[in-house]
């Protein structure tokens, strides 16, 4: 075990928070209180996939929106596309009231995140001969990202700069692998930690060479910044109260490599997140984009959401870094489990009859025989009481299962009332 582990532990404490309101977003008010009675049959109760709302329903859901190029994305969903048709389709069957997308390219006019709230989810959808209700998400939050960002440096050590491998989070772009947060409930206040920078972690799990010397030099760290996309607290006012909605997308712990860059990289932004909740001295050292320092006051809701790329029994991350979280004394036990999971393991094989993990709580379909199906999903609610969650995977007599190949992810999604 690291010894930089060990720091973590040994700093988790309690928490005092400031909010600010920062970057880019986009707010209207509805035209009526949004309702969940319009749902179909298969939202209505009758389906362990996409059974009726009870409390408040959150859900994360990577939508592998990301283009090759700037402005492609908006292109495509201007014209029309089937994959973003069948990503809206589970959207409405599911129903989630507060929703995190990842993986969808951001632009500074914010085309993309519109386009698919107006021209996807606002449309109703047709499947299996059935047309499910459109949905309404008056309160829609996007900001910038790291990912395709230049950072001046050689980041990827190969003697050149400028290259996807050398911006502050791998991107073609500026914006590529983006995120949005789409929410039936106004947004109060948001802060982000886009440019916080790795080093100011107290016991950072910075990469080094195999003779023990550090592999980013001093310049680089100087600039190098610990989100690989970015980390947002929005505070949603809703029903239930106050609850703050805590995203991220950290780096994939692969595509490095023996300095382990990437995966020290998503070790370390997750346990950002675990510093976060913790709060007190452990939180000391995080400062948003608007310079207010700290973490969540102890006593605030919270939902941490997004794709984390971290197993906790398999696949090649830090699971240490994913059990600060599902094992902190602030976050509610919760393993969304799906019957669909468990058959594509059975079938597939491969690495999944290696895995140690009950294969029911994968949610991505990781199925070129290198890694096998993870976990790497999560909606983790802390200070709330789960009333009921599931991940969204049809087995495949399921007239649905045709939507789930529309990315390589699933969504996931927990009820959660106040305590």
């Amino acid at each position: 075990m690291f010894r930089w582990y060990r720091d973590v532990v040994a700093r988790l404490g309690t928490a005092l928070v400031s909010l600010t309101l920062w970057g880019a977003w986009c707010s209207v008010s509805p035209a009526e209180p949004p309702t969940d009675g319009q749902a179909t049959a298969a939202a209505s109760g009758r389906d362990e996939l996409a059974p009726a709302v009870e409390g408040i329903r959150f859900a994360t859901f990577n939508m592998a929106l990301n283009r090759s190029r700037a402005g492609a994305l908006v292109t495509e969903l201007e014209q029309g596309s089937e994959k973003a048709r069948k990503l809206a389709t589970i959207v409405q069957l599911v129903r989630p009231q507060v929703l995190l997308v990842n993986e969808l390219d951001y632009d500074t006019e914010q085309q993309s995140m519109e386009l698919l709230h107006a021209k996807y989810f606002e449309v109703p959808q047709e499947i299996s001969g059935e047309t499910t209700s459109a949905i309404s998400y008056p309160y829609r939050y996007t900001a910038e990202v790291n990912t395709g960002v230049p950072s001046g440096l050689d980041l990827d050590g190969n003697g050149k700069q400028g290259e996807a491998t050398d911006c502050f989070g791998y991107g073609r772009f500026p914006g590529q692998y983006g995120m949005a947060v789409y929410s039936q409930f106004p947004i109060k206040s948001v802060r982000t930690f886009q440019k916080l920078l790795w080093k100011d972690m107290p016991g950072a799990a910075l990469p080094t060479k195999r003779d023990g010397t550090a592999y980013y030099p001093d310049a680089s760290l100087a600039k190098f910044r610990l989100s690989s996309k970015s980390h947002w607290d929005l505070e949603i006012e809703t029903p239930e109260g106050p609850i703050h909605f805590l995203v991220s997308h950290p780096t994939p712990p692969a595509f490095d490599g023996p300095e382990d860059r990437n995966g020290r990289r998503n070790h370390d932004e997750i346990r950002l997140l675990a510093d976060y909740i913790t709060g007190g001295e452990a939180a000391s050292y995080i400062s948003d984009d608007a310079g207010v320092a700290g973490g969540l006051a102890a006593e605030a809701r919270f939902v941490i959401a997004g794709d984390l790329n971290a197993d906790p029994h398999d696949g090649g991350s830090h699971q240490q870094a994913i059990r600060l979280l599902l094992d902190h004394a602030k976050v509610t036990h919760v393993e969304p489990a799906s019957p669909g999971a468990s058959e594509a393991a059975s079938l597939q094989g491969g690495k999944n009859a290696e895995h140690q993990g009950p294969a029911a709580h994968d949610t991505g379909d990781f199925s070129d025989g290198r890694v096998g199906n993870l976990r790497a999903d999560y909606v983790l609610p802390g200070n709330l009481s789960v009333v009921n969650s599931g991940v969204f995977w049809p087995q495949r007599d399921d007239p649905r299962s045709d939507l789930s190949n529309a990315s390589d992810h699933r969504m996931v999604w927990v009820d959660v009332r106040a305590e």
